[in-house]
């Protein structure tokens, strides 16, 4: 009889779920209101400068994992291998030129993902390849010491 009375409750409790709300009534003066106007004032939903993070904030965040300095790190890696000791590190390299950065972070490489402008948008990928290059002027003004 329990188990009855448990089968009839659920059986009622989804049959009340599965009620749908009455749609509400149109009438005549909610016909006649009129629209909210759209000016061209309002800012588009897919403004890239909403989010401008830094190239240190945006390497650190999607590349830092892959690229770092050291053996830990499969990009760093693979790229002493192919590359040589030397051109291994990212943030050492100063053969790299802006346009290839933004090309490969967009594209993908081998095993490198793609990154859409929905991860970085483009003002981003500016301060991104900036930040690489920069780094290694840097790099190697201190190693030129």
């Amino acid at each position: 009889m329990k188990k009855l009375l448990t089968i009839a409750l659920s059986l009622l409790a989804l049959t009340a779920c599965d009620q749908q709300p009455e749609a509400k009534k149109v009438t005549e003066s909610d016909a006649n209101k009129p629209l909210p106007e759209v000016t061209s004032e309002t800012p588009p939903a897919t403004d890239n400068k909403l989010s401008q993070r830094s190239g240190k904030v945006i390497f650190e965040l999607h590349c830092a994992g892959c690229h770092d300095p050291g053996d830990a790190y499969a990009a760093t890696k693979q790229l002493a291998l192919v590359r040589g000791k030397d051109l291994a590190v990212i943030l050492q390299r100063t053969d790299l030129v802006p346009d290839y950065i933004k090309y490969v972070v967009r594209d993908g490489l081998l095993e490198m993902p793609p990154f859409r402008p929905t991860d970085i948008n483009d003002a981003e990928l500016d301060n991104l390849a900036t930040y690489i290059i920069d780094s290694a002027k840097a790099y190697k003004a201190k190693e030129s010491k």
